[in-house]
This record gives structure tokens, C-alpha cells and sequence, in this order.
């Protein structure tokens, strides 16, 4: 068999000799003048001036290819990118981005952009992440969007604030670069045509008079079912922003504002079986939602705290209120000043499902959250029908199922799905700003600079309870009902079918200020005719500091006699509602270098090559210091920076009909730290010596734009990569104190959820200015389900078409398929048997899959099929 290490050099020579002879025969999608070759533009994401990218790995996507397609989300739209890994299968939100195997901490939606920043018009749209909380929920991609640059690595050590794994610029039009009146009306059918989809956009921009100043404003409004109807729109909402160019000949002033205010949710996990080739269990499709019914009801999130209300129809309620000033001074002598400002103030309100997963009606976690722990008989009613659907029977330890008559047992028997209603608010208020000083001279430039961001951040929530659902498309929740031994009836859930109001299952409470300050520098000098030296360096300090709230369960619970919230003890519904306290408050601080140089050589003026050396570090995001909860973490459990190295050589060719660009790169992500806490026999607690763990890819990013003929052109991107993860471990402690310690090791295998191969090609038929149509081929190869290899998501490919017909000079009309073949693939996973099996993929051992290859588990698979019509009117 051959090794990872043979396999590593035999692709890299391969991929090499593919990226010179067959450039053609890559894979991807769009125009040449929809995804252009860097050759061609001046970018200005992952340098330090705008620039002509020969030296970094920029791509860049004009607005062609965003307006004749219909991508899920913002983020779909970078999987013309080579070297991205996109994950956009829960849907708007929630997406997972990564790029050439650093993904560490960033595989799970709740932080899917841990190493990239998501940015809009050159500044972050937030510089704040944390569980739950990314750039998504405050950026919506619209007909104002003009290009996404896309840098992945490399530069982005030193351009970008703590985002070491890549840059992707969503850039904005203004009236002085795209003047006129655009409007666009679309309607689909999602879900393989089951569910209709409506969105409206509109665009103005132009000169004010004869004046210097240019205006635009542009806005939409979205609803839709989404690919699985759960009662109530999957989405809806929409944005309006603008912006006044001052053009003023040595310089220009540009204001911008946003406010966005969007619902949204997202695709929950289904059951299926068959680790070879995952299918979903007997009774259940593709199309079913599992997401909790609307069920509004009042709730507490702690003992003495006002009653809210609680609707899951709200679903995440995202808001973002953002203004930008830019401003570039051009004073002569080749001095420029640039400096862009950032105000943004980023909220969601959470009424939403969390935790779904199918469980048995004994799961230890879940009876705890429920509050079950009293003997007798429990009776689970349909809460809008009465009908009685399940009893069991508790007695001591044990927990017997005596009837059962709820929907779809055949395949998964004596299961439920939990639905926690999930309360959470975040938000955070943040001002950035960036100033830049260059200087052009005649073989060169070198530019200075800063950057400041500081955010106030807010978290309140939990408490609107938990609550278990029919194993079904649209769930209903389940009231439960208790006969102790005695006769007493006891009354577990609320009218609204939860369990647990007050107790905050989630959403502890917390609030801090994030400062980030940044000094950076770079240079470039031509040292001889055609070979061009660069480097450039920052340095990063970030201050945390805050407070977390501790839950504190009310001592009076376990009084039989305590009433709880309304006096009654027979509702045990609100009987554990808790209390807090805030026992610490916490302030780190960290500071690190980050650099990269680069030697560009041009061939001639049609080719040049380049190779660079980057290396950098990533702080923790605030998420970490959500998660202090007592103060021997606080002492013990401190913030490591990791630490990513990439080096990366390019060839770029420019030949009559095709472009070519090929990127070798080789990617290491190290010093990825495990922290735990031991206990002594007297009750002291220890930190044994961290354990440290990598992820080392080595690959190939290749572009390919070719011309076949006049009126047929194939822009194709492919990238091929080996990722692989090493030495991750943790300490397994026995009995108490250090002496018995063991540590348990993950053997050295596949890095998770990166393919080695990525492939997106489209090719488009212009044959005149009447008519256009493309089909984009993606294939996207098969991954490690987790770091234990544990079984591998199936490769799957997807084709999406579109033609565009322009009925007159300045109407148009279009049709477009997404998923033609309505192909199914995995994109993540969940163990299934317990809710907490459920809630760490990372637990699933291949010794567990061949012990038993049969066991559920849970998947997110990929949109299915989805038809649009789209008419669009351009004065």
C-alpha cells in the first residue's frame, strides 16, 4: 500500500505536470470576463496597495457570473475559487469556510469562519467571532455587488486582522463605476419544486448633475420555504445600503451605509445508515424538516427575571446597521494616504431550534434536561391532538418503554427527536479603522500602516426550555405527563410542549470588549529587469476582557413542595428555573509577529512565476473566553495562538486563447493546543502540559480560462490536495491525582472534511448579444468524516445550468437549474444513539463502525434540486 508520504509527492509531481501540459483539462465555471485572470485586474484584497496580483493567489469573480447565477448564499458563491473548501448546505447561514486544509477549529457551523475574514469593501464585516456568531448572519450578497476578491493564505498573515487562512472581499458597486437603473425580479421552486421561493431587487446610481459626486442605492426583499418546508418561511427579509463617491481628481471621499434586517434558519440533520455509502433511514426523504413548530410561549430565563415570549417562526432575526468612510489622498510624487473607517452594529435574536437530533426515550442527557427524575409512569401525548403516542415506565435506574405507537419506529424504534427552543441574543457594537502611507518610486513602493478595531460585545439568553418532537417531517411537540406511585399526576412540560423553562440549557450569559491593534510594513524592489523582491510584516496585539455568568440551580427544587415560577408543584415544567451569580471577570492579552516574502520573475510579459514563503499566528476568537465557567479554568486554561506556515510557488501564463495559473502550495497548521483540568484526592485541580496537534496539506490550486472559439469559453478550477492531521490526543483521567493519567491518542490519518479533490468548471456559449447559457460541472471528492477516520463522506458531483435571453436592449430574461441531477451528498455528520454521543463527531471510532455497521447516524446533505425564472430590467 502506498504511504501518505509516497501519495503526498506523487501528487504534488503530478499535479505539477497537469498544471503544464493539461491546463484545459481542469475544472470550473464562467467567462473570461466573469472570473478573471489575475493578470488582467488590479486587486486590492491581500496586498498591502492595489496592485497587479503576480505574487499572490487572488482570485478574482466579476458581477457576470454572481448575476447569472442563484448561489444559496454569499459564501457559495467563492466554490469558483480554487483551494476553498465551502460548506452552504445548511443554507444562507451558518456556512463553513476554509481554504487549503487550515480547518482545525472551523469544521462545525457554529464557527465556520474561524481562520478567514468575510469583509465588505476592504474592512471585516465583523472582527468579533464567537459560537453561533460569523459574518453570514450580516451579509447578504444582492444586485449591488460588483466582484469578491478571493485570497486564500499566503498574503493574509499580514492583510488581513487574525485571519491567517484567507480574505474574501465582497466589493460593492457606486454610481461612478456602474451608472444606471437595474431591477430584478425572480421566483423558484426549492426543494426539487416543492417550495416557492420570491426575491425582488433593485439598483440606482449615477452623477448628482455635473458635479464630483456619484450616488447609489440598492436594496431587496427574500422569502422562501427553503428546500424543506417546516410550516413558516425558511427566510425572509432583506437590506437596504448606498453609498456618495466625492471624486475630486488628486483623491476621493466615499460614504457608505447598510442596514440589513433578515429571519433566517437552517437545515437540520437526518437520520440515515450505511457507512459506505450513507443513505437516509426507511420513511424519511431529503425534504422533510425537522426544525421545531412556531409553538410561541412565554418563559423566564432565571428565577426573578421578566417573562419574554418565544416564537420559532422568528427563527435567527439578524440586524446590522454598518456606515464606512473611505478615503485615498493622492499628494503627488507617488505618496498616497488611504485610511477606511468601519462603524457596525451587528444583533440576532435567536427564537430557534438547537440540539435536534433523534434519541430514545431513555437518553440519560435528555431526561436530565426534562427533569424526569421522579418514579411513575410518563405518558407522551400529541400536545395538539391528545393522542397518546408513547408510556414509560421509570423505576430507580431503569426506564421501560410499554407503548408505543409514534410515527416512523420501523427503522429507528423508540426514538424522538429533541427540540430545544433556543434563546439567544448576541451583539456586538464595533469601530474599525485602517490607514495606509505609500510611497512609489521608480523600481518599487513600501507602505506603512495600521489597523484598530474595538468591540463591545453582549450575550443574554437560554431558558425557553426543551422539548421532544415526533419523528417526523414537521414534528409536533409531545406533552408529557407524569403518574407517580402514588396517583399524583404531575404536569413535565408546558401547554407549549416544554420542559426546563428558566433552566438556560443554553445560552449562558456574557459580555466583554474585544481591542485589536495592528502595525504593518511592506516593501517591494525590482532588483533586476523582471525580478521583483517583496516582503512585508505586522504586528498583532488583541486584548480580551469580560465577565461570564455562571448558572447556579435553585436549592429549592428539590423540595416537592416548591411551586416553582407559577406555586404550582405539580407543574414540573418551571420548577428548576435558576439563579446566576458572576463569580470572575477575565483579561488576557496576546501579541505576535506575522510575515511573508515573495520573488516574482517575469518570463516575458505573458508569463511570470513567483515563489513565497508566509508564516503567521491565530489567536483565539472570543469564543474561547465564553466557555470559562469556573475559576479553576480561569487560572489554568490559557489562550495559545496557532501558528500557520505556507509556501507557495505560481506559474501564470497568458497565451492567445487561454490563461493558465498554477499554484503549488504546502500548508502547515501547528501548535492547535488541548487543555484539560485533573483533580487531586483533596479537591485541587492541576493542568497537565498541553497537547499539541497540526495539520500539514500539500497541493495544487490550478485556473484555466480558455477561449475554445469566438462564441464557446471553459474557465475551470481544480484543486488537489493531501491534508493530514497529526499527534491530536487527550488525557483520559482515572482515578484522581496525575499518577494514573493516560493519554489517549488519535492514530495520524486523513485531515476531516477536506477533500482531495475540488473541481468547479463551467462553460458558457455566447453566440451574440441576444442569447447565453452555461453549465458549471462541480465535483467535490470524498472526505474523512472525522479525525479518526472513522468512515469517509462519499465523493458527489453536482451540474447546475442557466440561459439568459435579452429580449430587448434592456430586458432580459432567465431560467436556471440548480443540482440538474439532484444529486445527494453528505457535507457533515453526528453520531446518533445518545444527545451526547450526538453533540461530538469527533467521539465516533472506526472500531465502532465495524462492531456495529448498521448503528444510525446523522447527516446534512447537500441542496437538492431548485428551478428559477428570473427577469431583470437595465436602463
Amino acid at each position: 500500500m502506498m504511504s501518505s508520504r509516497q501519495y503526498s509527492r506523487n501528487l504534488f509531481a503530478g499535479v505539477a505536470f497537469a498544471a503544464l501540459v493539461l491546463p484545459a483539462t481542469a475544472a470550473t465555471a464562467q467567462s473570461a470576463d466573469a472570473v478573471k485572470e489575475e493578470s488582467d485586474v488590479i486587486v486590492v484584497t491581500g496586498v498591502l496597495t492595489p496592485q497587479s496580483p503576480d505574487s499572490v493567489a487572488v482570485t478574482t469573480i466579476d458581477n457576470k457570473i454572481i448575476e447569472e447565477s442563484v448561489p444559496v448564499s454569499a459564501a457559495e458563491i467563492l466554490k469558483n475559487v480554487p483551494g476553498v473548501y465551502v460548506n452552504s448546505s445548511l443554507g444562507e447561514v451558518r456556512n463553513v469556510v476554509y481554504s487549503r486544509g487550515i480547518s482545525a477549529n472551523s469544521t462545525d457551523a457554529a464557527a465556520g469562519y474561524y481562520y478567514v475574514s468575510l469583509q465588505e469593501d476592504g474592512m471585516p464585516i465583523s472582527n468579533v467571532t464567537f459560537n453561533n456568531f460569523g459574518p453570514d448572519f450580516f451579509y447578504r450578497s444582492d444586485i449591488s455587488l460588483a466582484s469578491v476578491e478571493a485570497l486564500r493564505g499566503g498574503t493574509a498573515v499580514v492583510t488581513g486582522p487574525n485571519a491567517p487562512g484567507g480574505i474574501f472581499n465582497y466589493i460593492s458597486k457606486n454610481g461612478k463605476t456602474h451608472p444606471g437603473i437595474e431591477a430584478r425580479a425572480r421566483f423558484g421552486l426549492e426543494g426539487n419544486g416543492r417550495n416557492p421561493y420570491y426575491r425582488a431587487d433593485a439598483y440606482a446610481g449615477g452623477q448628482i448633475g455635473e458635479s464630483d459626486l456619484f450616488y447609489s442605492v440598492s436594496g431587496f426583499y427574500r422569502q422562501n420555504e427553503g428546500r424543506a418546508d417546516p410550516g413558516y418561511p425558511a427566510n425572509r427579509g432583506g437590506q437596504i445600503k448606498g453609498n456618495l463617491v466625492w471624486d475630486y481628481g488628486d483623491g476621493s471621499v466615499k460614504a457608505s451605509a447598510k442596514y440589513l434586517d433578515d429571519h433566517n434558519t437552517w437545515n437540520e440533520f437526518l437520520p440515515a445508515r450505511n457507512f459506505d455509502d450513507p443513505k437516509l433511514v426507511e420513511g424519511f426523504d431529503r425534504y422533510d424538516s425537522f426544525l421545531i413548530p412556531k409553538a410561541p410561549h412565554k418563559f423566564v430565563t432565571n428565577v426573578g427575571a421578566p417573562e419574554q415570549d418565544w416564537n420559532g417562526r422568528q427563527g435567527a432575526h439578524s440586524k446590522s446597521l454598518a456606515f464606512n468612510l473611505d478615503w485615498e489622498q493622492r499628494f503627488g510624487d507617488g505618496w498616497t494616504v488611504r485610511n477606511n473607517a468601519r462603524f457596525v452594529n451587528n444583533k440576532s435574536d435567536w427564537n430557534s431550534s438547537a440540539l435536534v437530533f433523534p434519541v430514545q426515550l431513555d437518553d440519560f442527557l435528555t431526561n436530565v434536561f426534562l427533569n424526569t427524575s421522579l418514579d411513575g409512569t410518563y405518558s407522551y401525548r400529541n400536545s395538539n391532538t391528545g393522542a397518546l403516542l408513547a408510556e414509560v415506565v421509570k423505576n430507580g435506574g431503569t426506564r421501560t418503554v410499554t407503548a408505543n405507537n409514534l410515527p416512523n419506529q420501523a427503522g429507528l424504534p423508540n426514538r424522538v427527536l429533541t427540540e430545544v427552543a433556543f434563546n439567544f441574543h448576541p451583539e456586538t457594537t464595533e469601530i474599525m479603522d485602517q490607514l495606509t502611507v505609500s510611497k512609489e518610486f521608480d523600481r518599487g513602493s513600501i507602505t506603512l500602516g495600521g489597523f484598530f478595531a474595538h468591540a463591545d460585545i453582549d450575550q443574554y439568553g437560554g431558558g425557553a426550555g426543551i422539548g421532544l418532537g415526533t419523528l417526523e417531517d414537521q414534528p409536533q411537540l409531545l406533552d408529557i405527563q407524569l403518574e407517580t406511585p402514588d396517583g399524583q399526576i404531575k404536569q413535565v412540560t408546558s401547554p407549549a410542549g416544554f420542559a426546563g423553562i428558566g433552566q438556560r440549557a443554553a445560552g449562558t450569559p456574557f459580555r466583554g470588549e474585544q481591542t485589536q491593534f495592528s502595525i504593518f510594513g511592506g516593501a517591494s524592489f525590482e532588483l533586476t529587469p523582471g525580478l521583483i523582491l517583496e516582503g512585508a510584516a505586522r504586528y498583532e496585539r488583541i486584548d480580551y476582557s469580560g465577565s461570564n455568568d455562571v448558572q447556579v440551580p435553585n436549592p429549592q427544587s428539590g423540595d416537592p413542595d416548591y411551586g416553582g415560577l407559577d406555586g404550582d408543584p405539580d407543574t414540573l415544567f418551571d420548577n428548576f428555573a435558576v439563579t446566576y451569580n458572576t463569580p470572575f471577570d477575565y483579561d488576557f492579552d496576546l501579541d505576535y509577529v506575522s510575515f511573508s516574502g515573495a520573488a516574482t520573475y517575469e518570463l516575458s510579459y505573458d508569463a511570470s512565476v513567483y515563489v513565497r514563503y508566509s508564516q503567521g499566528k491565530k489567536a483565539p476568537d472570543f469564543g474561547f473566553f465564553t466557555t470559562y465557567d469556573t475559576l479553576n479554568e480561569l487560572n489554568n486554561l490559557v489562550p495559545l495562538p496557532q501558528k500557520i506556515q505556507q509556501l507557495e510557488a505560481g506559474l501564470r501564463l497568458k497565451l492567445a486563447d487561454l490563461r493558465l495559473s498554477a499554484i503549488p502550495f504546502y500548508s502547515k497548521l501547528s501548535n492547535v493546543g488541548t487543555q484539560q483540568i485533573g483533580t487531586r484526592e483533596d479537591g485541587s485541580t492541576y493542568v497537565p502540559p498541553v497537547l499539541f496537534s497540526s495539520t500539514e496539506t500539500l497541493g495544487i490550486e490550478l485556473e484555466a480560462n480558455w477561449d475554445i472559439t469566438r462564441d464557446l469559453n471553459l474557465y475551470s478550477a481544480v484543486t488537489l490536495q493531501d491534508a493530514q492531521s497529526k499527534d491530536f490526543a487527550v488525557y483520559v483521567f482515572n482515578s484522581p491525582g496525575e499518577s494514573d493519567d493516560t493519554i489517549s491518542t488519535v492514530p495520524d490519518g486523513d485531515a476531516d472534511n477536506t477533500p482531495r479533490i475540488m473541481t468547479s468548471s463551467t462553460l458558457r456559449y455566447s453566440p451574440g448579444d441576444r442569447f447565453n447559457a452555461f453549465a458549471t460541472w462541480r465535483y467535490l471528492g470524498k472526505r474523512a468524516a472525522n479525525r479518526y477516520n472513522a468512515f469517509y463522506f462519499p465523493g458527489y458531483h453536482t451540474v447546475d445550468v442557466g440561459a439568459n435571453f435579452n429580449i430587448s436592449e434592456n430586458f432580459t430574461l432567465g431560467a436556471n437549474i440548480n443540482n440538474l441531477f439532484n444529486s445527494a451528498g453528505v457535507s457533515s455528520f453526528a453520531p446518533a444513539g445518545t444527545l451526547l454521543g450526538a453533540l461530538d463527531r469527533q467521539s465516533l471510532t472506526p472500531e465502532a463502525v465495524v462492531a456495529d455497521p448498521d448503528q444510525p447516524f446523522n447527516v446534512i446533505l447537500s441542496e437538492p434540486r431548485a428551478f428559477f425564472v428570473t427577469a431583470s430590467i437595465k436602463m
